[in-house]
C-alpha cells in the first residue's frame, strides 16, 4: 500500500465525518451541516446506549450506513445486527451497505474488493473480507441467542423501530422496553457491545422519550431548527438543503392541511398525546346539503386587532344555526382581514345569509369597530343586527375553545358541505392546541350567542312560508316602532284570523327618513292595499318626541294605538300554535320578512344570567324593537278585530294627536 493511501487510512480513521465526505460525495449534494459531525462523533463514542433523536430526512440513516461500512472495513466489530422496524425495511437498509461495498471505487482502493467468494453474501447478510458480519433482523423477531462463529453481536442499529401500533397505548411501549432489555440486551457482547439508536419520536409516551430520560444512555436531538419558526433569529440546522424559508413554508402548508401536530413530531421533535389532542378528527360531522334552510343564521366574527401575518392572530369568522342541540355551521374563514375588511366581510356575508345577525366579540366592538360600523350602516342604508360578544375573563383562549369538545364528542357540530367547504376549520380541529385557532374561538362563540330562552319556543317550520302574494281584498297593517336608534316595521296581511307578516324593516337612518322611505316602497308593492299604520302605546304616550309618530303622520299615514308592551309580550304565541284549514294562524314570509323569523327563531329571547336566572325582559337590540311593535299590533288587532279595519276606513286625528275612526272622506 501505498504512503498516501496509509496516510488517507489514518485520517478517515480518526475523523469519521471527514471520511463520510471524502469516501461518499455522490450522498452528499449539498454541504454536510455541523450537526452530521456531532452524529458521527455519537456513533464512535466510547458510550454503551446511545439514543439520536433527528429530524424527518435529516440524514441519520445515511450516517449510520456509511459509519457501519467503514466500521465494518476497518473490522472494529465483529458482528453487527441491524435491527429495522420490519424484515423487509432492515434489509433494504443492508442493501444500501451492499450497493457501497460493491460499486464504490474509492472504498476499494483502500480496502480492496469488500465481497470475496465463499463468504456470506445473501438478503439478510453480508460478510467482508476480515470475517465482519453485518445481519439485518426485524423487530418483530424474537431477538435471542445470536451468534457468529464465537461471537455475540457487539454492534446493534436500531434504526426506526417504532411505528404506530407499538406506542398506541403504554402497555405496547413497555413491549417495546421488555423487548430491549430482556432480549436484545442480554444477546449483546458482554465487554465490547455498543447499542445505537435512531428514531424520531412518535408519541408523548414511547421508546425514546423513555429513553431519552434514563441516564445510562446518552441522547442527542436535532430540530429541524433551533428555535421558534417566527423568530428571525431562529437558525436551520441545515441551510444548505432546509433554509427557514422551507421550513416555514413546511409549517404553514402541513397546518393548512391539519397536519401541524405531524410536523411538530416530524421535524421539531415534539410528539403530542392523545389526552393532549382533545379533538380528533372523527368526531367531526358534516353533511352535503342544509338540512333546516329555513334557520336564521348568526354571523360570529372574532376580529384580530392587527395584520401582521408572522406575528398576530388572524380574524376568525363562522356562519351557524341551531337546530336542536345540532350547530350547523354554513361558512368558516380565517384571514388577516383590516378593520375595513371585517366590516366589508359582516355586511357581505350578513346578506348572503339572509340579513344573519353579526355577533362580534365586544372590546373590538367597543374599542375601534363600532363608529366605523355605524358609518357604513348609515351610509348603505342597511342595519346590521348586531350582537356584542364578551370576551371570556374567567378563562384563556384554549379553555374556552375546549368548551365545544362535548358538542364535537356528540357530533353535534355539523359542517354543513363537508370538510372541504371548511378546509381552515378542520385544519384547527386537528391541530388543536397547536397552531392557529382563530376560527376555532369564533365557533366557540355560539355557546353565547344561542345563550338565553326564545321569547316564541314553539315556532317553528309551520309557521313559514315562501312568496307568500297577498290577496287585494285582506287588509294590511304596518307596525311601526323606534327605539331611538334604529326605526323598525313590519307589514302584516290580515286574513280574517290568519296574521302573515309580509315584509319586515330595519333601518338606521332617522325615522323622518326612514318613515318615508318604507311607506313609499309598500304603497309602490301594494298600490291598492288598504294599509293602516299601528304603532305601540307606549310611543303614542310619547308622540310629541317620538318622531316616528310625526313622521307617520307627514306622508298621511295616521297611526292606530296599539297595546303596551308589556301587555302585549308573548301575543303571538297562541296565533303560532293554533292551526286552522292545515296553516298555522301565524306566518312569516322567509325570503322577505327575514328579520322577523331571524328575531322569532331566537333573536328575540330572554338572556340567563351566570346563576342560571332567566330575565325579566328580551335582550335589547333591533330584533326586540321590531317584535314588539309588531306583538303590539297583533294584540290590538285581536282584541279588536271586529272594529280594527271595517270597510272604507277613514282616520282622523284630534288636537291631542290620538287617532280615530271619522266618516268623513280622506282628502
Amino acid at each position: 500500500m501505498s504512503l498516501s493511501n496509509a496516510a488517507l487510512l489514518k485520517a478517515i480513521s480518526e475523523d469519521r465525518a471527514l471520511a463520510s465526505a471524502m469516501m461518499f460525495p455522490h450522498r452528499h449534494p449539498q454541504a454536510s451541516p455541523a450537526f452530521h459531525v456531532e452524529v458521527m462523533d455519537l456513533w464512535r463514542a466510547e458510550d454503551e446506549f446511545v439514543l439520536i433523536e433527528a429530524f424527518r430526512e435529516g440524514g441519520k440513516s445515511t450516517l449510520s450506513e456509511e459509519f457501519l461500512l467503514l466500521e465494518a472495513a476497518f473490522g472494529n466489530f465483529g458482528y453487527c445486527l441491524i435491527i429495522g422496524e420490519t424484515y423487509t425495511k432492515a434489509c433494504q437498509r443492508l442493501e444500501a451497505i451492499k450497493h457501497e461495498a460493491l460499486r464504490n471505487m474509492k472504498l476499494q482502493s483502500l480496502f480492496g474488493r469488500l465481497r470475496q467468494d465463499g463468504r456470506k453474501w445473501n438478503e439478510h447478510q453480508i460478510e467482508l473480507p476480515n470475517g465482519v458480519l453485518l445481519e439485518a433482523h426485524g423487530w418483530e423477531e424474537e431477538l435471542r441467542g445470536f451468534k457468529w462463529h464465537d461471537l455475540r453481536p457487539d454492534r446493534a442499529y436500531l434504526d426506526d423501530i417504532e411505528n404506530k401500533e407499538r406506542v398506541k397505548d403504554a402497555s405496547a411501549v413497555s413491549a417495546s422496553m421488555n423487548k430491549l432489555y430482556l432480549e436484545l440486551m442480554p444477546a449483546m457482547d458482554k465487554v465490547k457491545g455498543k447499542i445505537r439508536f435512531t428514531q424520531t419520536p412518535l408519541a408523548e409516551d414511547c421508546l425514546v422519550t423513555r429513553l431519552r430520560e434514563n441516564p445510562d444512555w446518552t441522547t442527542r436531538r436535532f430540530p429541524i431548527c433551533n428555535g421558534d419558526i417566527d423568530d428571525p433569529s431562529t437558525v436551520a440546522l441545515w441551510p444548505d438543503r432546509y433554509p427557514m424559508e422551507w421550513v416555514r413554508k413546511k409549517r404553514d402548508e402541513m397546518e393548512r392541511a391539519g397536519q401541524l401536530r405531524g410536523f411538530m413530531q416530524e421535524y421539531m421533535l415534539l410528539a403530542i398525546g392523545t389526552q393532549d389532542k382533545p379533538f380528533e378528527t372523527e368526531q367531526i360531522a358534516e353533511c352535503a346539503v342544509d338540512p333546516a334552510p329555513w334557520l336564521p343564521k348568526v354571523v360570529i366574527t372574532d376580529p384580530a386587532r392587527t395584520t401582521n401575518v408572522k406575528k398576530s392572530d388572524r380574524s376568525g369568522r363562522v356562519v351557524v344555526s341551531r337546530l336542536g342541540t345540532k350547530i350547523l355551521v354554513h361558512s368558516s374563514i380565517g384571514a388577516f382581514w383590516k378593520p375595513d375588511e371585517v366590516i366589508e366581510d359582516a355586511f357581505a356575508t350578513s346578506s348572503r345569509f339572509g340579513d344573519a345577525a353579526v355577533a362580534i366579540e365586544k372590546n373590538s366592538l367597543d374599542e375601534w369597530l363600532l363608529q366605523p360600523m355605524r358609518a357604513e350602516m348609515l351610509r348603505r342604508g342597511v342595519t346590521l343586527a348586531l350582537k356584542p360578544l364578551s370576551a371570556p375573563q374567567d378563562r384563556d383562549k384554549t379553555q374556552f375553545i375546549m368548551g365545544i369538545q362535548p358538542f364535537l364528542l356528540a357530533g353535534d357540530i355539523v359542517l354543513v358541505g363537508g370538510r372541504g367547504a371548511h378546509a381552515q376549520l378542520v385544519a384547527e380541529i386537528q391541530n388543536f392546541p397547536s397552531g392557529k385557532r382563530d376560527i376555532l374561538n369564533a365557533l366557540a362563540y355560539f355557546q353565547r350567542v344561542f345563550s338565553g330562552v326564545p321569547v316564541y319556543e314553539d315556532f317553528g317550520q309551520w309557521n313559514i312560508v315562501s312568496y307568500y302574494e297577498p290577496s287585494q281584498q285582506h287588509p294590511m297593517a304596518l307596525a311601526f316602532n323606534s327605539n331611538g336608534a334604529d326605526t323598525t316595521a313590519a307589514l302584516i296581511c290580515i286574513e280574517g284570523q290568519r296574521m302573515v307578516v309580509v315584509a319586515d324593516w330595519i333601518s338606521p337612518v332617522p325615522p323622518k327618513e326612514a318613515v318615508n322611505d318604507i311607506v313609499q316602497l309598500v304603497r309602490a308593492m301594494f298600490p291598492r292595499a288598504r294599509l293602516t299604520a299601528w304603532v305601540p302605546a307606549d310611543v303614542m304616550d310619547q308622540a310629541d318626541r317620538m318622531p316616528v309618530v310625526a313622521a307617520l303622520r307627514a306622508v298621511n299615514l295616521y297611526p292606530m294605538r296599539g297595546e303596551y308592551l308589556n301587555v302585549s309580550r308573548g301575543a303571538l304565541s297562541p296565533l303560532i300554535r293554533t292551526e286552522a284549514k292545515a296553516r298555522r294562524l301565524f306566518q312569516v314570509d322567509q325570503e322577505s320578512a327575514k328579520h322577523t323569523l331571524n328575531a322569532l327563531a331566537g333573536g328575540y329571547n330572554f338572556p340567563i344570567d351566570r346563576a342560571g336566572n332567566k330575565g325579566n325582559v328580551p335582550e335589547t337590540g333591533p330584533h326586540r324593537t321590531l317584535i314588539e311593535g309588531l306583538e303590539s299590533a297583533v294584540q290590538a288587532l285581536s282584541s279588536q278585530r271586529d272594529t280594527a279595519l271595517p270597510e272604507g276606513i277613514h282616520m282622523a286625528v284630534n288636537p291631542q294627536g290620538a287617532s280615530y275612526v271619522t266618516t268623513l272622506p280622506r282628502r
